[in-house]
């Protein structure tokens, strides 16, 4: 989950439905002031996240020319979804990629950060055809193999399959006070992420978190697929272990890059550093 820094949206970004083959989905857009956009930066948020993790980086892309659309996924936030299990698998999710791709007249350049990385890993191996390039931010292989993360998600995923959405926000948030590390946010963004949070579909949280338990590692299926690979995250990213990253951009070929004086949420802690690495790679041949 990245946290705002405010709730106020840049100039130039503005919400917006996409209409798909596959549904509507809620979305935070901009396009440049001045000329036709040198394409489409299609953004995917991560568990417990929303389109709200790339507001700022949106405006950014935006001044550096490029459209730039961040969705919010089935089931999270605004975006409605359904109270089945089946719907939540990565097939299904990367489906939905592959439609907002098609919708927003294809050829998008992706942007996975964490959980959204493994979605649009799966989209791109449904259909390569529609995406330029693919960039994940702040995202891994596969599941999380660390053995304390993965019960801390297990624990989450009961809790949201046998409690109120509102009552498990509240434990959890209680759990991640106690960390040494935390730092309370403003009230109105606390109350906003408690808004956030519990806007989610259970189901859907509930079967995106077992995805971080048991998403399988496909990258050499990602590999060979020809679609061109970023690897970038936070200097001091704790999500993915950053080895753990690193030998994922090896197997595809590349080297990781580095956000300097950011964590697990480049968008929101560097987003004019992380708007130049990714448009220097969308540029690139």
């Amino acid at each position: 989950m990245s946290t705002p820094r405010s709730l106020t949206l840049p100039g130039g970004v503005v919400p917006a439905t996409l209409e798909t083959d596959r549904g509507s989905f809620a979305t935070l857009q901009a396009v440049p002031d001045i000329g036709i956009p040198l394409g489409t930066a299609l953004l995917v948020p991560g568990w417990t996240g929303s389109k709200e993790d790339f507001t700022p980086l949106v405006a950014e892309l935006a001044a550096f020319g490029w459209r730039a659309v961040a969705v919010d996924q089935r089931g999270q936030h605004e975006t409605p979804g359904p109270e089945d299990p089946a719907a939540y698998t990565l097939a299904e999710l990367g489906a939905d990629v592959v439609a907002m791709s098609k919708a927003l007249g294809g050829y998008s350049q992706l942007v996975g950060h964490s959980f959204g990385g493994l979605v649009a890993r799966e989209a791109v191996l449904i259909d390569p055809s529609v995406f330029s390039t693919i960039t994940l931010l702040c995202s891994g292989p596969a599941g999380f193999s660390d053995e304390a993360k993965r019960q801390g998600l297990e624990m989450l995923a009961f809790g949201l399959e046998n409690l109120p959405i509102e009552q498990v926000y509240d434990l959890k948030l209680d759990h991640d006070s106690k960390d040494p590390s935390w730092v309370a946010p403003p009230e109105e963004i606390a109350a906003w992420l408690r808004r956030r949070f519990t806007a989610n579909v259970p189901v859907s949280l509930a079967s995106i978190t077992r995805r971080l338990l048991d998403a399988e590692d496909r990258t050499d299926e990602l590999a060979k697929t020809g679609v061109r690979t970023q690897v970038v995250y936070g200097e001091t990213d704790d999500g993915w272990p950053r080895p753990v990253q690193d030998t994922m951009a090896e197997a595809l070929g590349i080297s990781a890059q580095v956000v300097p004086d950011a964590g697990h949420s480049p968008a929101i802690d560097q987003p004019v550093a992380t708007a130049r690495l990714l448009t220097e790679f969308f540029h690139a041949r």
